[in-house]
């Protein structure tokens, strides 16, 4: 959880006097959403996403928190569809990439996984998370030499790795 519960609880009150101010206000619905994430309330994260995109189509970052929420209940696919549709509207979201290829490793896509995280590293070299899980699709696929080189960037760019 990002804030403590009270600040949550704050933010969500704060979002709803704002939409009930104005209802057209998309930023409010997106960052109540991210308030009830934190709460783990992820159907309503859902909604005020959904409600923040109808509002606003081109908000790349609702539909890749939106993502994020339907991954979290389960729906790989409804979240590589998001994320897909967040790196349409800006081929340059780092996170959207390595949450999309965490979901198609989740499905055994392994490929995919790879190519979405070397596609995030170019964006950004210094992106730990990227290298990490790149490494694990690596290792999936039996290529031990390039799962070591990649785990071993992930941690010297200060990642924790799991003990073994």
């Amino acid at each position: 959880m990002c804030y403590e519960d009270e600040k949550v609880d704050d933010a969500i009150l704060n979002c709803s006097e704002a939409i009930r101010l104005n209802p057209r206000f998309a930023k409010a619905y997106y960052i109540r959403a991210l308030a009830y994430g934190d709460k783990n309330d992820f159907d309503k994260k859902i909604a005020d996403c959904t409600e923040a995109i109808r509002l606003d189509p081109m908000f790349a970052k609702a539909y890749f928190s939106r993502g994020i929420a339907y991954g979290d209940k389960g729906d790989l696919d409804k979240k590589i569809i998001d994320c897909t549709e967040a790196i349409r509207l800006n081929p340059e979201f780092v996170e959207a990439y390595v949450s999309r290829a965490i979901a198609y490793g989740d499905k055994n896509d392994f490929d995919k996984k790879i190519a979405d995280c070397t596609e995030a590293i170019r964006l950004d070299p210094k992106c730990a998370l990227a290298y990490y899980s790149r490494g694990l699709a690596y290792h999936e696929k039996g290529e031990e030499a390039k799962a070591q080189t990649d785990l071993a960037q992930a941690k010297n760019l200060g990642l924790k790795l799991p003990d073994k």
